[in-house]
């Protein structure tokens, strides 16, 4: 986020996170989001005084205390804050995301929030509270030498999206339709392959959780995505392959094991059938990419389908 005005900002920069605290002054405050650093960041959006407003690519959103709001990254234009305003704002890379949302039973909901816009209100004094605990202790560590600490900075966004998976429980995602049958086991397939992808199931025991057959779970995959379940498990797979490649300094092995696979040379094919070029090479590319100061084309948990 590029500050068009950076009066009472307090900001640490780092190659996977951003972190600012918005205080209250006399006039407007406004941030480009559209650079191209700024677009690789997803945010969390915190204003707990005080209006703002949001372009984004659909339009204008307005913001009013105390609310909280997820952007994914490159959807958001500009951010305003009114006069008196204060708000915390938290940019995290999809690296960092895959980190904070992890592997395990509540991933599923987590990864869900974070593949659209959400917008919530937060009239929940606890919530409220443990909100902004966590996102005041992202934006402390970040000020330290080297922006701080992975793990300690990705447990608090773990928290920070939870609770806002408490709040989306409690009041209805906006513009979220209502679903038919087929929509619905979609929506919960795919919730099946976030919690499950590294498992490596058959399609025939996700077609059984979803209590319909596999040809079934063909046609609905088919019909709304044009692609077949198979293909979008390995889609996904090769997606957080790509995050881990990218974001973390794991050996290929110890990468291929994390990802289920039972060695690095059935990793290291199964990478190259999906990307067409090796798990290392993809690594080097990527970092020399960074090296020069570009990224790499970007990919956001929106990218799957």
């Amino acid at each position: 986020m590029e500050p068009m005005n950076n009066e009472a900002l307090a900001v640490r920069r780092t190659r996977d996170l951003l972190a600012q605290v918005i205080l209250p002054t006399l006039h407007h405050q406004r941030w480009s989001l559209d650079t191209a650093s700024a677009s690789a960041l997803g945010r969390i959006v915190h204003i707990s005084a005080g209006r703002g407003e949001l372009t984004h690519a659909q339009g204008l959103l307005a913001l009013r205390a105390p609310e909280v709001l997820w952007l994914p990254a490159g959807a958001g234009r500009a951010l305003r804050f009114e006069p008196g305003s204060e708000a915390v704002i938290v940019g995290i890379s999809d690296s960092m995301l895959a980190v904070a949302i992890g592997n395990h039973a509540d991933s599923a909901a987590l990864r869900q929030l974070t593949v659209r816009l959400s917008h919530l209100s937060v009239h929940e004094a606890r919530a409220r509270d443990e909100m902004l605990r966590s996102m005041h202790a992202i934006e402390t560590e970040a000020r330290s030498v080297g922006g701080g600490s992975w793990p300690y900075q990705a447990a608090h966004v773990t928290i920070v999206l939870a609770l806002m998976c408490r709040l989306a429980g409690r009041e209805r995602l906006p513009n979220e339709p209502t679903l038919g049958r087929g929509a619905q086991r979609l929506r919960r397939f795919r919730q099946l392959v976030e919690a499950q992808f590294r498992e490596h199931w058959p399609i025939a025991r996700y077609a059984a959780e979803l209590s319909v057959s596999p040809d079934r779970l063909h046609d609905i995959c088919i019909a709304s995505l044009q692609r077949a379940p198979s293909a979008l498990v390995h889609q996904r797979l090769a997606h957080e392959a790509t995050l881990l490649l990218a974001g973390s300094d794991q050996s290929i092995e110890r990468l291929a094991a994390d990802l289920g696979f039972a060695s690095a040379s059935h990793f290291s094919r199964f990478f190259k059938r999906w990307m067409e070029i090796g798990p290392k090479a993809y690594r080097d590319q990527v970092r020399a990419l960074a090296a020069a100061g570009h990224r790499a084309s970007p990919t956001s948990y929106a990218d799957w389908p």
